[in-house]
């Protein structure tokens, strides 16, 4: 494809953070396994803008690649300058690594009038082998509800996408000082570790259909806190062995813990972590559970507590044509 793009044309891409509340699958049956929950967050994102040109500003390999691989992969040899404003932490367990990789696909598609889907750019990008949340998160916005992978499998089916109550907020506990699992190591966890019971598997994906989605739809607080509760609680049984108990951070665990025995159940760890959360009923209580913890823990200076809402829109594309 080498079609003559108006060099004053540029595409730019906001996308979000999300939490990934929890694995509903991770049985022994390899016909059909993983299956999550999750939701996008407007704490953190991801903003950038592409144009025709020479880089003006360096990248780093990781980013360069997806750049290279997609023009390859929709056959463009034109240089791009590709601007990076915000971008989600890596390795915090918020999604950073899909929603670039979306992002930049997304761009040069609509740079260069490429048919590409968004499960097509996840798949290139090698994004969604586990988790189809960040993909859908980016298309819809809101809570998703992915069906997980068999053999055929290119990239997890959305299932299921509501809005998230707007009232309801999270409260993220972020330890600066580790970074959650990924790349190689997040493999090779996953192949060492034993499957959950089939018992537990089968009960959680009940109280899934029965409990979790009724109560998000009927917006019955109490009740969607609790299924929240328990799908971290069979994840980080499941994930125990290889992040050396339920949570990645020492820091973190010991605050959720404090917050379990004060009564909060939607609480634990977004993806391999270390980032923390607890889902309060309105703003006001997340901030005020912000303000205890920040004077309780003021001394530990790798920790921070951010308030959150849930983001109900799809990530904003924005194509700025050349002038007249």
């Amino acid at each position: 494809m080498n079609a003559l793009i108006p060099v004053e044309r540029s595409v730019s891409v906001t996308t979000y953070g999300r939490l990934h509340l929890g694995f509903f699958n991770l049985g022994a049956d390899p016909s059909r396994q993983f299956g999550s929950m999750g939701v996008a967050i407007d704490a953190f994102q991801t903003a950038l803008t592409a144009s025709i040109g020479e880089q003006s500003q360096p990248l780093d390999s990781w980013t360069a690649a997806i750049v290279q691989r997609h023009l390859a992969a929709i056959g463009v040899q034109q240089a791009v300058n590709l601007t990076i404003q915000q971008a989600i932490p890596r390795h915090g367990g918020l999604g950073s690594g899909t929603q670039m990789a979306l992002a930049i696909g997304v761009a040069l598609n609509q740079l260069f009038a490429s048919t590409l889907t968004e499960a097509q750019i996840a798949a290139l990008h090698q994004r969604g082998a586990r988790s189809g949340i960040g993909i859908g998160t980016f298309m819809q916005g809101g809570l998703i509800v992915d069906g997980g992978r068999n053999a055929q499998t290119v990239v997890p089916p959305i299932l299921c996408r509501h809005a998230f109550p707007q009232d309801w907020h999270f409260l993220l506990i972020t330890d600066n000082s580790r970074d959650g699992l990924h790349g190689q190591g997040e493999k090779t966890a996953f192949k060492q570790l034993l499957p959950q019971s089939q018992a537990a598997t089968h009960a959680l994906q009940q109280q899934l259909l029965s409990h979790g989605l009724p109560a998000l739809i009927e917006q019955d607080f109490p009740a969607f806190s609790q299924f929240v509760g328990d799908l971290q609680a069979y994840n980080a049984e499941y994930f125990a062995p290889a992040q050396g108990g339920p949570y990645a951070s020492t820091l973190v665990s010991q605050i959720l813990q404090q917050l379990k025995s004060q009564g909060h159940r939607g609480l634990g760890q977004t993806s391999w972590g270390p980032t923390g959360f607890v889902l309060l009923p309105t703003r006001a209580d997340a901030v005020a559970l912000q303000m205890q913890l920040l004077g309780q823990y003021e001394a530990d200076t790798a920790l921070g507590f951010i308030v959150t809402a849930a983001v109900n829109a799809p990530a904003l594309i924005e194509v700025n044509a050349c002038a007249d």
